[in-house]
């Protein structure tokens, strides 16, 4: 079809933006990212690699002992879909994602994906392999890395990222992250607005990332760092009142598009490169999803603010997450106490962390409306040890940061 800005606004009204009526309305997926280094050398383990061990290889052996199909597109590494519809991948750099089938309840996600996890650790301790729970390779530079997945869509990125400079290549390479998957409910305006108040809550209380290279940072997320700075066209929160849906095509028409350019030529804005012939809702769709907001739409929602985390404390983030944003009388009064979604706070939050007293102040509140909204939702959504694990984790943590 030929684009226009009506159409596609009307896209984004329809299959973005439009509310939801669900079997499961608390449903809830995650998608949790892990680095594997060689233990002994601190070095990448790739995820194929013909000179030793290779990650694709110890997951296949996992997969043919327990019936997991195995797909494989052209030449990369391959994925594999276990039979409850999770799915194992990889990231451009070799880090692996597990990206779970939405659960109905919070205490099965954190249940399923926690026994997945311990169990790809095992297979890749016998190989000398450790699963690294950090938001970016404390230990390794860029050139440490290649490139491992070499399809069209990483190819056409890498070129892209390198246009602007180095951030989006260690993005591609060498971030893990943690992101939660929620359902849009119906009122998509209210609950879009809640998540992308929560993007710096969360950013701080998960920033797990400051060392990079064997050297500090001095950010406590430079996971969030690098995100900020690989393409501002297509990265932030991304929130305007009332008209949130015109908002949302605007970033995703003013942000390049990267089928555009390359071998030569400069790159185009989707808004400028829609007019030309060929342009078409496959190319609007493949831009879509190369956009990288805080909150990014979909069928459901995703918040992408958290750097990846120890699959022993998954509880944390999910608890929180669901705490606030499915119970009705928590979600409420975090957006009231948060107000308007705020770009400003998302760098303080990556920069300082909890050490920023602003957020420091107001993560401790919602900390507290979490645990209430979690115990609202009910013993059969979120289990009492779940809650209780949540609880000690966030008080340690909120007393750790302490303002003196």
């Amino acid at each position: 079809m030929s684009l226009s800005e009506a159409k596609l606004l009307d896209d984004v009204r329809q299959r973005l933006f439009s509310p939801v009526k669900s079997k499961t309305p608390r449903a809830v997926g995650v998608e949790i990212e892990l680095i594997p280094i060689h233990a002994a050398t601190r070095r990448p383990a790739l995820a194929g690699n013909a000179a030793g061990t290779s990650t694709a290889g110890i997951i296949s052996r996992l997969g043919q002992r327990d019936g997991w199909l195995e797909e494989s597109v052209e030449n990369d590494p391959p994925s594999w879909k276990l039979p409850d519809g999770t799915r194992i991948s990889f990231e451009p750099g070799g880090q692996i994602e597990i990206s779970s089938t939405p659960h109905a309840t919070a205490s099965s996600v954190i249940d399923s994906t926690q026994a997945l996890i311990a169990m790809l650790e095992v297979a890749m301790a016998t190989e000398g392999i450790e699963l690294l729970a950090r938001g970016v390779d404390p230990y390794n530079d860029i050139d440490a890395v290649p490139l491992q997945l070499h399809r069209d869509r990483y190819e056409r990125m890498t070129r892209y990222f390198e246009s602007i400079g180095p951030s989006g290549v260690r993005m591609m390479r060498q971030t893990a992250a943690l992101q939660v998957n929620l359902e849009r409910g119906e009122d998509p305006q209210f609950r879009w607005r809640l998540l992308n108040d929560l993007a710096p809550i969360v950013t701080a209380l998960f920033a797990n990332s400051r060392y990079y290279a064997g050297k500090s940072t001095d950010w406590a997320s430079y996971r969030s760092r690098l995100w900020r700075t690989l393409d501002p066209s297509r990265t932030g929160i991304i929130y305007a009142e009332p008209r949130y849906a015109e908002n949302y095509l605007s970033f995703a028409l003013n942000a390049f598009a990267m089928r555009s350019g390359g071998d030569g030529r400069s790159y185009q804005t989707f808004r400028e490169w829609m007019r030309e012939p060929g342009v078409d809702e496959p190319e609007w769709l493949f831009h879509l999803s190369t956009l990288f907001p805080e909150v990014r739409p979909k069928e459901y929602f995703e918040l992408r603010s958290a750097d990846t985390i120890e699959a022993a404390k998954l509880f944390a983030p999910v608890v929180f997450i669901t705490g606030l944003v499915y119970d009705d009388e928590s979600a409420v009064s975090a957006t009231e106490i948060l107000g308007l979604p705020d770009p400003i706070l998302l760098l303080r939050a990556a920069s300082r962390g909890l050490r920023d007293r602003e957020v420091w102040s107001l993560a401790t509140v919602l900390f507290g409306f979490a645990i209430e909204g979690a115990t609202r939702l009910g013993e059969d959504y979120i289990s009492a040890r779940h809650r209780e694990e949540a609880r000690a984790y966030f008080k340690t943590l909120i007393s750790k940061f302490k303002p003196h």
